[in-house]
């Protein structure tokens, strides 16, 4: 990827293209097996450029899961904010992750499959993994909890269950009408816990 004229002046703009270009070479082929020279030629940018902004390759990997980290976060509570109180705002998240599943390229939840690399360590992709799943549960029992749920604890952890084994076999079997069927799940499973 070319930089752009002027660009080479704006630290930020150097930076996002970093991040970008790590995620999408560590998307396609895997944080362990890329080199740093693949993400020097995939965002145009010399190692010294890469390492002054992070560190170390395992810098430039927690720099890119929490980079992710902030992007879902936010797209998650647009949609519900924008949805209707109690059962709408968590189907929101469903509908919005059946969108995901189907957009070119859908390769599952970077951060699962970052924590999987990452086996037998407790580097930042598990730690970060964890904390995905712990956002994911605190946002379904707070959803569930203002809605009225009998159990809104147990729920949201069944929620985050349908949606991470979802995304992960919509991946793996490359089948965008997963987002669907989780979602049905989801409406019994919300059935069940009013």
């Amino acid at each position: 990827m070319p930089v752009k004229a002027g660009e080479r002046l704006d630290p930020e703009a150097t930076r996002a293209r970093i991040l970008q270009a790590a995620a999408d070479v560590f998307g396609r082929r895997g944080i362990h097996a890329t080199g740093i020279n693949e993400i020097v030629e995939a965002a145009g940018a010399s190692k010294l450029t890469i390492y002054r902004n992070f560190g170390s390759k395992e810098g430039l990997v927690e720099a890119v899961l929490t980079d992710r980290t902030q992007r879902v976060r936010a797209w998650h509570h647009e949609a519900v904010e924008a949805a209707p109180p109690g059962r709408g705002q968590i189907l929101a998240v469903f509908d919005l992750i059946a969108q995901w599943y189907a957009e070119a390229g859908f390769r599952g939840c970077a951060m699962m499959n970052a924590a999987t690399e990452d086996r037998g360590h407790d580097g930042a992709p598990r730690r970060l993994a964890r904390d995905h799943l712990a956002f994911y549960r605190e946002l379904f029992e707070r959803l569930l909890s203002e809605a009225g749920a009998r159990d809104p604890r147990t729920t949201a952890r069944q929620l985050v269950v349908v949606l991470e084994g979802a995304t992960l076999i919509s991946a793996v079997d490359q089948d965008p009408g997963l987002g669907a069927e989780a979602r049905v799940i989801v409406e019994t499973l919300l059935d069940a816990a009013f």
